[in-house]
């Protein structure tokens, strides 16, 4: 299983709620979110956190078909 997580740092607004959902997958860098360890958690956490992303700036393709997106 492949997962390619991208965030759109044009439409991050830097509120962080990927950081807590999930932890270790994504760290601030200045005021945007990036993508550092994408097996820091499970695919779960991250499908969270994509969804919880208050401005649907976080992409996640699994196996190249999209999970949750912008």
């Amino acid at each position: 299983m492949a997962i390619e997580i991208e965030v759109n740092t044009a439409r991050c607004m830097g509120s962080k709620t990927c950081t807590w959902a999930a932890e270790g997958v994504f760290a601030m860098v200045g005021d945007v979110a990036r993508v550092v360890d994408p097996t820091a958690a499970p695919l779960e956490d991250i499908l969270a956190a994509a969804e919880g992303c208050p401005t649907g700036a976080i992409n996640v393709k699994k196996d190249g078909l999209t999970g949750a997106s912008s």
